[in-house]
Protein backbone atom coordinates (compact mmCIF):
# COMPACT_ATOMS: atom_id res chain seq x y z
CA UNK A 1 0.00 0.00 0.00
CA UNK A 2 1.10 3.97 -0.44
CA UNK A 3 1.62 6.10 2.22
CA UNK A 4 -0.78 8.53 2.46
CA UNK A 5 -0.76 12.08 3.44
CA UNK A 6 -2.92 13.76 5.81
CA UNK A 7 -4.02 17.43 7.06
CA UNK A 8 -1.35 17.15 10.16
CA UNK A 9 1.41 16.58 7.28
CA UNK A 10 2.25 13.41 9.05
CA UNK A 11 2.53 10.47 6.95
CA UNK A 12 1.38 7.26 7.59
CA UNK A 13 2.00 3.22 6.03
CA UNK A 14 -1.91 2.21 6.55
CA UNK A 15 -4.83 4.32 5.87
CA UNK A 16 -6.91 4.07 9.51
CA UNK A 17 -9.94 2.05 9.13
CA UNK A 18 -13.23 3.72 11.42
CA UNK A 19 -14.82 0.82 13.29
CA UNK A 20 -16.77 -0.40 16.29
CA UNK A 21 -14.93 -3.33 17.66
CA UNK A 22 -15.13 -3.76 21.39
CA UNK A 23 -12.55 -4.60 23.73
CA UNK A 24 -12.81 -7.60 25.60
CA UNK A 25 -12.90 -7.27 29.33
CA UNK A 26 -13.06 -3.83 29.13
CA UNK A 27 -16.34 -2.51 29.29
CA UNK A 28 -16.62 1.49 27.64
CA UNK A 29 -13.59 0.97 25.16
CA UNK A 30 -14.55 0.93 21.79
CA UNK A 31 -11.98 0.63 18.93
CA UNK A 32 -12.67 3.68 16.37
CA UNK A 33 -9.74 3.84 14.37
CA UNK A 34 -7.69 0.54 13.30
CA UNK A 35 -4.94 -0.36 11.11
CA UNK A 36 -1.47 -2.87 11.83
CA UNK A 37 0.36 -0.37 13.62
CA UNK A 38 -1.92 1.02 16.45
CA UNK A 39 -6.31 2.44 17.35
CA UNK A 40 -7.79 4.58 18.20
CA UNK A 41 -9.76 3.09 21.46
CA UNK A 42 -13.05 5.48 22.26
CA UNK A 43 -13.27 5.41 26.60
CA UNK A 44 -14.97 7.91 28.95
CA UNK A 45 -11.64 7.22 31.07
CA UNK A 46 -8.87 7.02 28.85
CA UNK A 47 -4.79 5.91 30.67
CA UNK A 48 -2.03 8.24 30.86
CA UNK A 49 0.44 8.37 28.25
CA UNK A 50 2.92 5.48 28.09
CA UNK A 51 0.86 3.31 29.83
CA UNK A 52 1.25 -0.43 28.80
CA UNK A 53 -1.93 -2.33 27.71
CA UNK A 54 -3.01 -6.08 26.46
CA UNK A 55 -5.27 -5.72 24.43
CA UNK A 56 -8.08 -8.82 22.73
CA UNK A 57 -10.47 -7.84 20.21
CA UNK A 58 -12.06 -9.94 17.07
CA UNK A 59 -12.25 -8.57 13.64
CA UNK A 60 -14.89 -9.33 11.12
CA UNK A 61 -12.74 -11.35 8.01
CA UNK A 62 -13.18 -13.97 5.37
CA UNK A 63 -16.77 -14.63 6.67
CA UNK A 64 -15.62 -15.15 10.47
CA UNK A 65 -14.69 -13.08 13.19
CA UNK A 66 -10.91 -13.55 13.88
CA UNK A 67 -8.89 -12.86 17.34
CA UNK A 68 -6.37 -10.11 17.43
CA UNK A 69 -4.02 -10.17 20.80
CA UNK A 70 -1.56 -7.30 21.38
CA UNK A 71 0.15 -5.39 23.54
CA UNK A 72 -0.04 -1.57 23.15
CA UNK A 73 1.37 1.83 24.80
CA UNK A 74 -0.85 4.84 24.93
CA UNK A 75 0.59 7.71 22.59
CA UNK A 76 -1.85 10.18 22.83
CA UNK A 77 -4.67 10.98 25.03
CA UNK A 78 -7.52 13.23 24.23
CA UNK A 79 -11.09 13.57 26.11
CA UNK A 80 -13.21 10.85 25.12
CA UNK A 81 -10.52 8.67 24.34
CA UNK A 82 -6.78 7.33 23.41
CA UNK A 83 -4.54 6.59 21.04
CA UNK A 84 -2.35 3.03 21.08
CA UNK A 85 0.40 2.09 19.35
CA UNK A 86 1.00 -1.79 19.20
CA UNK A 87 4.32 -2.73 20.37
CA UNK A 88 4.36 -6.48 20.11
CA UNK A 89 2.06 -8.67 18.63
CA UNK A 90 2.27 -12.20 16.81
CA UNK A 91 3.04 -12.33 13.08
CA UNK A 92 -0.43 -13.94 12.47
CA UNK A 93 -2.53 -11.36 13.84
CA UNK A 94 -0.55 -8.61 11.82
CA UNK A 95 -1.10 -10.85 8.91
CA UNK A 96 -4.84 -10.70 10.01
CA UNK A 97 -4.83 -6.64 10.71
CA UNK A 98 -3.32 -5.88 7.24
CA UNK A 99 -5.65 -7.81 4.97
CA UNK A 100 -8.21 -6.12 6.99
CA UNK A 101 -7.13 -2.90 5.83
CA UNK A 102 -7.01 -4.06 1.98
CA UNK A 103 -10.07 -5.88 2.66
CA UNK A 104 -12.50 -2.65 4.26
CA UNK A 105 -10.08 0.32 2.84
Amino acid sequence: MTEESFDNGSRRRYPRLEFGIRVFEQKDWMIRDLNPLGCFIETSTPLPIDTEIDLQFQIPLDSQYLPIVAKGIVRRNEPGGMAIEFTEMQPIYYAYLEKFVETYY
